[in-house]
């Protein structure tokens, strides 16, 4: 007997996804909180609660690439911030069996 045998699909949603990145992205020191993507010259506006906003999926055949929009604390590094939410998003899909492509992250607010 193998036990080891996959026996049918786990299929995650496209909101989970963003469920995931966004508490990744929001438990990073100097994240404030989730922002929206906006047009050019368009207000900022900040996301609260358990929403997915701030968090958009593109799929491709290699895999899954994630823009995550933030607002940071006043006066925080915002390069090495990046990099941090980046790494802490990525890392959150390890056990998901996902494979994450590429994460963008843009600050977009200041608070």
């Amino acid at each position: 007997m193998e036990d080891n045998k996959l026996m049918g699909t786990v299929t995650v949603s496209d909101r989970a996804v963003m469920q995931i990145a966004s508490n990744a992205a929001k438990s990073c020191s100097g994240v404030m909180g989730m922002s929206e993507k906006t047009r050019a010259g368009g207000a900022v506006r900040a996301v609260s609660g358990k929403s997915t906003a701030g968090v958009y999926i593109r799929k491709t055949k290699s895999g899954v690439s994630l823009e995550v929009y933030i607002a940071c604390g006043y006066g925080a590094y915002t390069k090495a911030l990046s990099e941090t939410v980046r790494d802490k998003v990525k890392a959150s899909f390890d056990w998901t069996g996902i494979t994450i492509k590429e994460v963008s992250v843009h600050i977009n607010d200041v608070r």
